[in-house]
């Protein structure tokens, strides 16, 4: 494992959708500003073997031409096979309410409208990178409220979760990441991926902003 950690590049933006130009286009402006990235039409383009040679990968999925729910439900079994991780982010987003759903799916990481500044999607991408949820602040504290609300229905003695699933999520509380996780309960990032996926499934989150409400509510 210390020897293919060595070797990985640290991280890299696929960028996803049928419009080849425009995706060429945004490649290309990305590479100018030091992020690695390349254009793809699907999700299904990128083995494992290269997810597997990068620390970070981010999918940054065209809001028009690829259907987001599709590219969760396949890169959702992926992530759980790796040590890498998987992130996606969602760019030509018409307006704040789609931006709202899209806050609400497993591991959208954050959302840019159509009108983006280039500046501002390139500082978006670094953000996410670094762990934290790229949307609009409005947009964010509207899902706050609801997803606030959401976990409170769900109390601690109805969920069964086991000391070391407990001491994940307090260290996920305080906004580490994966690998700082990993690092603090001396975990390898598989077991760390599995510990995630089934807190996931005892609390009802689908997705870290969920849970990281629900442990401040309830741990």
């Amino acid at each position: 494992m210390d020897e293919l950690m060595d070797t990985q590049e640290s991280q890299k933006v696929y960028v996803v959708g049928g419009q080849h130009l425009q995706n060429a286009l945004l490649t290309e402006f990305l590479d100018k500003a030091s992020i690695t990235a390349s254009a793809v039409k699907s999700v299904e383009q990128v083995d494992e073997d290269a997810l597997r040679a990068v620390e970070q990968n981010l999918f940054l999925v065209d809001f028009h031409s690829v259907d987001v729910n599709d590219v969760i439900t396949r890169l959702l079994e992926t992530d759980k096979r790796l040590d890498s991780e998987i992130l996606i982010g969602v760019f030509n987003v018409d307006d704040d309410d789609d931006l709202s759903r899209l806050a609400g799916l497993p591991m959208v990481n954050g959302g840019f409208q159509h009108d983006c500044p280039q500046g501002l999607l390139t500082k978006g991408i670094k953000s996410m990178f670094e762990g934290e949820l790229w949307f609009p602040r409005k947009v964010l504290q509207q899902y706050l409220v609801k997803s606030r609300a959401f976990n409170k229905t769900f109390g601690r003695n109805e969920v069964n979760l086991t000391d070391r699933e407990i001491e994940v999520l307090k260290v996920m509380a305080t906004g580490a990441k994966n690998s700082e996780i990993a690092t603090v309960l001396n975990l390898s990032p598989h077991t760390l991926k599995t510990h995630i996926y089934n807190i996931f499934k005892k609390i009802n989150a689908s997705n870290r902003l969920q849970a990281v409400n629900w442990a401040q509510e309830n741990l």
